[in-house]
């Protein structure tokens, strides 16, 4: 899916999820203004989880945006531990993944917006594609050998060039 992370919750984290959020919650994060609510949405896919992990005894995916993964980060504690389970701990290092995840994807389709997609018959690239496997096979900053490596005289001299 688009814009959306994919993440496995087990049982019991789906459960704690759902305990956790409320749709009457005080409203969304500083983040979400302006946007309707997302919790209805939101607990929908958290009790589609409950339900399918009760029945699978298994994990399940479940793709979250980032809005969604900033709203489980926010009600998630990293102490809760449910029988041997670190439920709290899992949950934030799934969603930190995700947001990370989701906010580099964000900036590079920022970036892309801002000075357009590179396309293989742009001018100059390869040029530019023709210097990096110069460098590669000489050994050079991108590849192969580097300075402190066994290799000819020409090769480092070629190199410090």
């Amino acid at each position: 899916m688009a814009n959306a992370y994919p993440v496995q919750l087990t049982h019991l984290e789906s459960l704690y999820l759902s305990d956790s959020i409320s749709m009457f919650m005080q409203g969304p994060p500083d983040g979400l203004q302006g946007q309707a609510s997302p919790y209805p949405t939101l607990l929908l896919k958290i009790g589609g989880a409950v339900l399918e992990t009760d029945q699978q005894s298994s994990q399940v995916t479940v793709y979250f945006s980032l809005p969604e993964l900033w709203v489980i980060r926010e009600v998630t504690r990293s102490s809760v531990v449910i029988g041997s389970e670190r439920v709290g701990l899992s949950l934030l290092l799934k969603v930190y993944a995700g947001i990370r995840a989701l906010a580099a994807e964000s900036a590079i389709q920022t970036t892309v917006d801002e000075f357009g997609e590179v396309i293989s018959n742009e001018p100059g690239k390869e040029d530019y594609s023709d210097r990096f496997e110069d460098l590669k096979r000489k050994g050079g900053k991108f590849g192969g050998k580097n300075k402190n490596s066994k290799g000819s005289s020409a090769d480092r001299s070629a190199d410090e060039d």
